[in-house]
């Protein structure tokens, strides 16, 4: 067993643990060193969102952290109650180093760091340029597997047979103020939304689309929606958050507003899909300016 070991500490939901869980695959692939994911630390704070781990179905290559990497996390915890007034994300402490996200944009230093050491990685780091290396791996690490629930496999045959298109729509509708989860705080509208729908149709036209949502909102109402879409939310019986990632990699085309779980499905649906003939829209307002591929479109 190696020596040396990176640990990431997981939090938020499925999206952001796997943006979490790649960013610390890539790191200790690429420099040789162990690698565990704390699945438990990062969600006994969240009040709000109750949030818990998520990727215990997926093929992972992680094992758990120990007891005694995590005292190493909490001496740093209660040693570090302020923020440090830092640019640089590391921070070397006697018991291990901690790699801190100081803000929502790609760290490129955080690729260049040399582990010695016990380290922790500590943040969303919700880019893709700190895992493209390994984008093949990462892919048959993070694909749902395939649902047992026929509801979802009846739906991925309409979604084969078919120009399909994912809408992905998060409405953030548990947080007091949902425009705090978009940069400068810009929601996306319908009619923003309806013109993208409108793009898609002008190079697309037999699309199919399936909505992807939390709950059936009256939003939809707003939207310029085509004929026979398809509504794919826990009111129309897709709880399952899993499974529902599984629906979203399966479709061709995605447009998605700014939502980590949505971004996964349009990048998992690559390795599904000739990427060549998919078409993505992706909404210009992730709170992280450099979470977009830059082969999307933007709008």
């Amino acid at each position: 067993m190696k020596l040396v070991k990176l640990c990431v500490q997981l939090s938020g939901g499925l999206g952001n643990q796997m943006f979490q869980f790649a960013a610390g695959r890539a790191l200790a692939l690429d420099k040789n060193v162990g690698f565990a994911i704390d699945a438990w630390s990062g969600f006994l704070r969240d009040t709000q969102y109750r949030r818990s781990y998520e990727l215990g179905k997926l093929p992972i290559g992680a094992r758990l952290v120990t007891c005694r990497d995590q005292i190493a996390l909490w001496l740093y915890r209660s040693t570090n109650r302020q923020p440090d007034n830092q640019r640089t994300i590391e921070q070397r402490r006697w018991y291990g180093d901690f790699y801190v996200e100081q803000d929502f944009s790609y760290h490129p230093e955080l690729n260049e760091a040399g582990l010695a050491r016990l380290t922790w990685l500590i943040g969303y780091w919700q880019s893709p340029l700190y895992f493209k290396k390994y984008k093949e791996l990462l892919q048959s690490e993070l694909m749902p597997p395939l649902p047992t629930n026929p509801k979802f496999t009846d739906l991925a045959m309409q979604i084969h047979n078919t120009e399909s298109v994912a809408l992905g729509i998060r409405l953030y509708e548990e947080s007091a103020n949902p425009a705090d989860h978009a940069r400068n705080s810009v929601m996306k509208t319908a009619k923003d939304i309806t013109q993208t729908i409108n793009r898609l149709l002008i190079m697309r036209p037999n699309a199919k689309f399936f909505v992807f949502c939390t709950h059936h909102s009256a939003f939809f109402d707003e939207l310029g929606l085509p004929r026979g879409t398809t509504f794919v939310t826990a009111d129309d019986g897709y709880e399952d958050v899993l499974d529902c990632m599984w629906l979203l990699t399966r479709c061709k085309h995605h447009i998605f507003t700014n939502s980590t779980y949505y971004w996964w499905g349009a990048w998992l649906s690559e390795a599904i899909h000739n990427k060549e003939e998919q078409l993505v829209f992706a909404a210009d307002n992730f709170i992280n300016t450099d979470g977009i591929c830059d082969y999307w479109q933007r709008f």
